[in-house]
């Protein structure tokens, strides 16, 4: 059963948008299994009866988390690539945008679906969320390159999925880097970037 079936129909008497947020900035900094009940009752101002009531457990906690998380990011790719027509102009936009989170203090904070890919041996269910947004992100990448293929602006003629596969390499390594504060500069982002675009030569 998934977090939305067992969590349907429960009305909220808090703001769960904002709880969520703040549960996502704790499991993305902390990890899951670092995470206790009470680290989330100081984080989102819950009482430990409220997250029970509303969640039932943790691995509801931050599948609920990790949906959201999921939703965000979406949209903001989603804005960020739709003034732009080109293949490769989109991924190109795709890695700085990457290379902007994976800086400054969201980058130390880490990225959600890195830290549920590195801990999937303690989940239930959540695995399932965490492959079909590997799985769909996959798909969106291979989809550009294909455009970029068919638009003369990706020269490299493999197979769209075998360059979307190093393509989400590069965008999760980048998430784990700026985490370890070793990923590159601001002033080394573009020369980065242009790099990592040779793949599309």
């Amino acid at each position: 059963m998934t977090a939305g079936a067992q969590l349907r129909g429960r009305p909220r008497l808090f703001d769960e948008e904002k709880v969520l947020d703040k549960a996502i900035e704790l499991f993305s900094s902390s990890g899951y299994s670092a995470v206790g009940v009470n680290d989330l009752t100081r984080a989102t101002g819950l009482k430990v009866g409220s997250i029970y009531k509303a969640y039932e457990n943790k691995e509801n906690f931050f599948a609920k988390a990790l949906q959201r998380y999921i939703r965000l990011r979406e949209t903001q790719i989603a804005s960020s690539l739709a003034q732009l027509s080109r293949g490769r102009d989109r991924i190109a936009q795709l890695l700085h945008l990457y290379v902007a989170l994976s800086q400054g203090r969201e980058g130390i904070a880490g990225c959600l679906m890195v830290a549920g890919i590195t801990e999937m041996q303690n989940f239930t269910f959540v695995n399932d969320i965490l492959r079909q947004q590997i799985a769909e992100r996959r798909q969106v990448i291979g989809d550009l390159v294909a455009l970029g293929q068919r638009d003369g602006s990706v020269g490299n003629d493999a197979p769209p999925a075998l360059i979307a596969d190093i393509l989400i390499t590069l965008l999760y390594g980048m998430r784990v880097l700026g985490k370890a504060q070793s990923f590159i500069s601001e002033a080394d982002a573009e020369a980065w970037v242009s790099s990592a675009l040779k793949i599309l030569d």
